[in-house]
C-alpha cells in the first residue's frame, strides 16, 4: 500500500512537472491523457493529446521507464506513434524582421551553433517508432483523436535519441527519404566530438518545403513551386576542438525551370557533386599573423572525385535578354553569330572562403561549351575574389581607397588565371571568310579599385583560314587577295582604368590639365601595350604575287580614342616596310613607308611579273597614307601614295636600262588610281633614264608622267626628251594609249643623218650634216597621219650617190636622172629641207629641197625631190620598245590592207 501510494505521487509530479516547466516553454497544453502504472512499475501512456497554436500532437503508446530512487526520475522513453498535424503555419515561428547581415559575427554565429549541437544531450532515452505529419492546410484543418487517424498522412519517419545519438527520418507516401539526419555527440581525448550525417532526395524534399508556407515573397514561393528538382544529397558534419569537417555530395542533381528566372527562358541545371570541406573556429593556438588574417575563419572546401554541372538555357532568350539589358552590340554580335544553349563547369582542386572578411579563392574550374563540332574551352586558376566589395556594391572613396601616388597600388579586388580555347564566327568578315577564327588566349586578370588589368602570355593567339577577297568582275579569278593561313600571336597588357578611380585621382589638380588627360573623368578608359606578330602562309594577289609567308611584328599603345601600332612587314623574309596607325581605333589614320628597299631583294620573291626584269641594282621607296572611314569597307579608303626608284639598272624585257629615277605621287579616290594635279607652274621631270640600250640607243632620257587606273592603265606624260642618233628629240605631251583626236609633236634637234642612214644602209650611198624639225603625228581612232610636218639642216653637210646598183639602172634609162644623180655624186650642200606627210599606210612622202655645190663639176646644185619612205621598215630597224613597236606596227598594217 505504502509503494502504491509513492507511486501515485510520484506520477503526479512528474506530470505537474512536465506540464508546467516544458509545455510553457511552447504555449502548449495537454487536450487528453489516460495513462497507468504496468506490473513493473512502468508509466504506460495510452493516449496523450497536446495542442500547440501550430499543431495538433497526438501520442499513443507511451512507455516511460523510471529510476525512482535516482534523482532523474526518467530513465527512458518508448514512444509506438506521434501524430502531427498542422493547425496553422508551422513556418510562422521562424519569421523576423531582416537584420542586415554583419560578416564579421559570422563565425562565432557559427561557432554558437554548433557548439549547442555539440551540448545537445537528454538526461533519458527517447525512441519513437514511427511518426506521422501533415502539414496544415485549409482542407485539413480539423482537431485529430483517436478516430480520425484512418487518413494516410502525407509523411511519416522515426525518431529517437539513444546515448546522445539522434536519428530521424522522414518519408513521403511513396516512402522516398526526404530527409535523414544523425546526430552524435561523443568524447575522444577529452575532447567533445559532433558527428552529423544529413541525406535525401531533393524532389520530396522540395515538396515538403512548399507545404508549408515560407516566409519568403508570394513571386519567389511561385518561382520555387515551378521548378522541378531531383537528386540525392549527403553530407556528414564533424566539428571537435573548433574544427569543422564537412563531406558533401550531390547525386543525379537535376534543376528545371521551364519558364526561366525573369525573362530568361527555360533553363536547366544537373551534374554532380563530391566536396570535402573544413573550417577551424578556435581561435586559442592561432598566431597573431594568423589571427590578424582571420585564418581561423577560413572555410576550405576540396573536390573530390568527380564534380561537374551542366547548364542549359535559351539561347534566344538570352539574346532578348541582353538586348533588353544594353550590353554591349558587339558582344551581343558574337553571341548570335556562335549560339550555345549548353555550358559545362567542373570546379577543381580547392576552394577557400574567409566567413568574416568574404574572400574567395579557387583551385581552378573548367567551363566548356560545344555545338556542332565546335567546343569552346574556358580554364581558369588561382582564383580570388573579395566578395564583399562585389555584393554590398559600395563605391565609396571610404571602401575603394586610392592613393594619391600611381604607383601605390589599392588592394587587389580579384584576380584569376585563364586559358581559352574557342573557335568563333564572326558575321563582320564573312566577306572574306566563313570559316570560324580560332581563338587561344592565356594570361592572368586582376582588378583592384583603380584598375583592371588583363595580361597575355606568349602563347594568346588568333588564326583564321582560307580568307579571300573577291573582285565583282566577271572572270576566271575573281580573287583579288587570297590567305591560306593568317596567324596572329599576342602578348603584353590591357589596363581598363575606373571612372571613379579617374575623378578622385584628379582631384585637386588644375582643371585645364584635368581636361588634357587622357583619363576623361566619368569614363572607362581602355589602354593597351601589346605586342603582335601576325604571319600570313601563302598569300596571293591576283595572279602577280605569290608569298609563302608574310610577317608582320607589331607594337600596339595606347587607348582606343588615341591609338598608336607600328609595324614591320617582310615578306619570306625580305623586308618589306613600316606600317603606322594612329588616332582613333574606329577611324585610324594609316601610314605605310619603305626607305631604299633593295629592289634585287624584292625580285627575289615568288612575282609574277606580266614582263620579264633582271636587274642588277635599284632602289624602291614608297609610301601610302590614309584615314579610314568606315572599317566595313576598308577598301574604299581614300589613300595619298608615293613611289620613287632609284639608281636602277638591268634588263628589263630583254632591253638593257641603266640609272633609271622614277618618282610618282598617287590619289587613290572611289577605287579609282590617279595622279594628282600639280598646282606648280615648273613641274620638274620626275623619270629619267641614263641609257636605253636599243640598236638605236636613246640617253638622258627624262619625262614628266602621269598614271591613272581604274580599269585599265592609263599614261600621259610632257616634257619628253632624249637624246638620239647623234641629237635629241622633245615631245611637250604624249599620252598612251592614244585614243581619238589625239596628237603627237615630235621635235627632232641635230639629228646626225648619217647614224640614221646607218639604219637602212644602201650601197654607194653616204649623207652627211645634221637635221631639226618636227613630226606632228594624229590619230582618229583607228589610223595614225602625219601632216605639215618638216625637217631642215642645222649644219652643211655631203651626199655622196656612187656605185650603187640601183642608181646606175636609173641612170641608164634616163638621161634626165643622170644628170640629178651625177649632181649628187659628190654634192656639198648647205640646205637640206623637207615637208613631211604620211598616210594612213605607213608611208610618207618627204618634199625634199636640196641646194649646194658638186666641186667635181664646179656648178650650183639645185634640187627639187619627191620620196616616200616605209615608216614600218624605218621602225623595224630602229627596234623601239616591244610593246610600243607592235602596237604601232598591227596599226600600220591594218591600214595597209
Amino acid at each position: 500500500m505504502t509503494s502504491l501510494f509513492l507511486l501515485y505521487f510520484a506520477r503526479v509530479a512528474i506530470v505537474q512537472n512536465f506540464s508546467h516547466d516544458e509545455l510553457a516553454l511552447y504555449d502548449a497544453k495537454i487536450t487528453c491523457l489516460d495513462f497507468h502504472f504496468t506490473t513493473d512499475l512502468k508509466l504506460a501512456i495510452s493516449h496523450l493529446c497536446l495542442q500547440i497554436p501550430q499543431a495538433d500532437i497526438n501520442i499513443e503508446d507511451i512507455t516511460i521507464t523510471l529510476a525512482l530512487a535516482a534523482e532523474q526520475k526518467i530513465k527512458r522513453i518508448d514512444v509506438a506513434s506521434i501524430t502531427v498535424k498542422g493547425r496553422a503555419d508551422l513556418l510562422t515561428l521562424f519569421k523576423s524582421s531582416p537584420k542586415k547581415n554583419n560578416p564579421a559575427r559570422l563565425t562565432a554565429q557559427l561557432k554558437t551553433y554548433l557548439t549547442q549541437l555539440e551540448q545537445l544531450k537528454l538526461p533519458f532515452n527517447i525512441q519513437v517508432a514511427a511518426l506521422s505529419y501533415s502539414p496544415f492546410s485549409k482542407e485539413n484543418s480539423g482537431t485529430i483523436n483517436s478516430n480520425n487517424g484512418e487518413q494516410k498522412a502525407p509523411y511519416t519517419g522515426q525518431f529517437s535519441f539513444i546515448e546522445d545519438t539522434l536519428a530521424f527520418s522522414l518519408k513521403n507516401l511513396q516512402h522516398n527519404v526526404l530527409l535523414s539526419v544523425d546526430l552524435s555527440n561523443t568524447n575522444q581525448h577529452k575532447k567533445a566530438l559532433l558527428d552529423l550525417k544529413v541525406s535525401g532526395q531533393l524532389t520530396p524534399l522540395k515538396q515538403f518545403l512548399l507545404a508549408h508556407k515560407l516566409p519568403l515573397a508570394p513571386a519567389i514561393i511561385k518561382f520555387l513551386g515551378s521548378l522541378n528538382t531531383s537528386g540525392e544529397f549527403y553530407s556528414l558534419l564533424n566539428y571537435q576542438a573548433g574544427q569543422l569537417i564537412l563531406n558533401w555530395q550531390l547525386k543525379n542533381f537535376s534543376l528545371v525551370a521551364a519558364q526561366g528566372i525573369k525573362a530568361s527562358g527555360p533553363l536547366e541545371l544537373s551534374g554532380a557533386l563530391n566536396l570535402h570541406s573544413k573550417v577551424n573556429l578556435n581561435t586559442a593556438n592561432l598566431s597573431r599573423e594568423d589571427k590578424a588574417l582571420n585564418r581561423h575563419a577560413e572555410l576550405t572546401v576540396e573536390f573530390q572525385h568527380n564534380n561537374s554541372l551542366q547548364l542549359q538555357y535559351s539561347h534566344p532568350h538570352l539574346i532578348d535578354y541582353l538586348n533588353n539589358n544594353a550590353l554591349s552590340p558587339l558582344l551581343i554580335s558574337l553571341l548570335k553569330d556562335n549560339p550555345v544553349e549548353q555550358l559545362n563547369f567542373q570546379p577543381k582542386g580547392k576552394l577557400a572562403f574567409n566567413l568574416n572578411d568574404q574572400q574567395l579563392s579557387l583551385s581552378a574550374i573548367a567551363i566548356k561549351a560545344e555545338r556542332a563540332q565546335q567546343v569552346h574551352q574556358l580554364n581558369l586558376d588561382n582564383l580570388a575574389f573579395n566578395l564583399k566589395h562585389y555584393l554590398n556594391g559600395d563605391l565609396s572613396r571610404h571602401n575603394n581607397p586610392v592613393t594619391e601616388d600611381p604607383a601605390k597600388q589599392s588592394p587587389l579586388l580579384a584576380q584569376l588565371n585563364f586559358k581559352l580555347a574557342s573557335p568563333l564566327l564572326l558575321s563582320s568578315i564573312n566577306n572574306f571568310t566563313d570559316a570560324p577564327v580560332i581563338v587561344k588566349l592565356q594570361g592572368s586578370i586582376s582588378q583592384n579599385h583603380a584598375q583592371t588589368i588583363i595580361n597575355l602570355d606568349e602563347n594568346s593567339s588568333f588564326t583564321s583560314n582560307n580568307i579571300a577577297m573577291s573582285t565583282n568582275k566577271k572572270t576566271a579569278d575573281k580573287k583579288l587577295l587570297s590567305i591560306k593561313i593568317l596567324a596572329t600571336k599576342i602578348q603584353g597588357s590591357v589596363k581598363i582604368h575606373h571612372p571613379i578611380q579617374q575623378q578622385t585621382a584628379m582631384q585637386g589638380q588644375n582643371p585645364v590639365q584635368v581636361n588634357n588627360k587622357a583619363h576623361i573623368q566619368g569614363k572607362r578608359v581602355i589602354n593597351l601595350n601589346l605586342k603582335v606578330k601576325s604571319q600570313a602562309e601563302k598569300l596571293r594577289v591576283g595572279e602577280m604575287i605569290v608569298v609563302k609567308k608574310l610577317a608582320l611584328s607589331s607594337t600596339i599603345a595606347g587607348n582606343l580614342n588615341n591609338i598608336q601600332i607600328n609595324a614591320t612587314a617582310t615578306a619570306d623574309n625580305v623586308p618589306l616596310g613600316n606600317l603606322t596607325i594612329l588616332g582613333a581605333v574606329t577611324k585610324p589614320y594609316i601610314t605605310l613607308t619603305a626607305e631604299a628597299l633593295q629592289l634585287t631583294d624584292l625580285l627575289s620573291l615568288n612575282l609574277q611579273l606580266p614582263t620579264k626584269i633582271a636587274l642588277v641594282k635599284g632602289k624602291l621607296s614608297y609610301s601610302v597614307e590614309g584615314q579610314v572611314t568606315d572599317l566595313t569597307y576598308f577598301e574604299k579608303t581614300p589613300l595619298a601614295i608615293s613611289i620613287a626608284m632609284t639608281s636602277v639598272s638591268g634588263e628589263v624585257d630583254g632591253i638593257w636600262l641603266q640609272e633609271l629615277n622614277w618618282q610618282q605621287n598617287f590619289q587613290f579616290l572611289a577605287g579609282k588610281l590617279t595622279t594628282p594635279d600639280d598646282v606648280s607652274k615648273e613641274r620638274k621631270e620626275n623619270l629619267t633614264i641614263a641609257l636605253i640600250d636599243i640598236p638605236t640607243p636613246i640617253s638622258k632620257l627624262s619625262v614628266n608622267t602621269r598614271l591613272s587606273y581604274e580599269k585599265d592603265f592609263t599614261i600621259s606624260a610632257t616634257k619628253v626628251k632624249g637624246d638620239i642618233l647623234g641629237g635629241s628629240f622633245a615631245i611637250p605631251k604624249i599620252q598612251w594609249p592614244l585614243k581619238h583626236g589625239h596628237s603627237v609633236d615630235v621635235q627632232l634637234t641635230s639629228i646626225d643623218l648619217e647614224q640614221v642612214l646607218a639604219l637602212d644602209k644602201k650601197q654607194g650611198i653616204v649623207v652627211t650634216g645634221n637635221i631639226s624639225g618636227q613630226l606632228p603625228i594624229s590619230y582618229d581612232g583607228e589610223k595614225y597621219t602625219m601632216g605639215k610636218g618638216e625637217l631642215h639642216n642645222v649644219t652643211n653637210g655631203l651626199i655622196q650617190v656612187i656605185n650603187n646598183p640601183a642608181v646606175a639602172e636609173l641612170k641608164a634609162n634616163n638621161s634626165q636622172l643622170k644628170l640629178a644623180f651625177d649632181a649628187l655624186q659628190n654634192l656639198h650642200y648647205h640646205q637640206l629641207s623637207s615637208d613631211i606627210s604620211m598616210a594612213d599606210d605607213g608611208y610618207m612622202l618627204l618634199k625634199t629641197v636640196i641646194k649646194g655645190q658638186n666641186p667635181d663639176i664646179d656648178n650650183d646644185v639645185n634640187l627639187n625631190l619627191n620620196l616616200n619612205y616605209d615608216l614600218l621598215g624605218l621602225l623595224e630597224s630602229m627596234s623601239i620598245t616591244k610593246k610600243f613597236e607592235e602596237r604601232i606596227i598591227k596599226d600600220l598594217q591594218k591600214n595597209k590592207e
